[in-house]
């Protein structure tokens, strides 16, 4: 990317930030659906998450020029109404039926609205680096 700075700029900053919420809004919801394991590891998804945003936050520091804002308060609390979307979209698919359905189609409507929200949360400009080789940042 940093070979055709294209890709940086214009509309595709726009993506950049899709791509960022998508991939930790996954990460967040997947997570979350998996207590057994974590607590197995001894992790809390929730902090080990946030720990995973902070990593990639500074591994993209090295490609992207807007990054997602993950110690906005904001941002957790749209991660937390999304997870608990999700669980009610799985209860509403295991009932069942025409209600079922209906339902989780409405709670998924929901879910959309919810990432419009995190996505226009005000993102964090970040300078490129003039050398784009760096350390690992883990």
């Amino acid at each position: 990317m940093r070979a055709n700075p294209g890709l940086l700029s214009g509309v595709n900053r726009l993506w950049i930030r899709f791509f960022q919420l998508a991939v930790f809004a996954t990460m967040f919801v997947r997570d979350h659906a998996r207590p057994e394991f974590h607590r197995a590891l001894g992790l809390d998804p929730e902090r080990y998450g946030m720990e995973v945003f902070r990593i990639t936050t500074e591994i993209s520091r090295q490609v992207f020029p807007v990054l997602i804002d993950v110690e906005a308060p904001e941002f957790l609390e749209g991660l937390r109404r999304v997870q608990r979307l999700a669980v009610r979209i799985d209860e509403a698919r295991h009932r069942g039926g025409v209600l079922g359905r209906v339902r989780a189609v409405g709670l998924q409507a929901r879910v959309a609205l919810e990432m419009v929200r995190l996505y226009f949360l005000r993102p964090r400009e970040n300078a490129l680096p003039a050398c784009p080789r760096r350390a690992p940042a883990w």
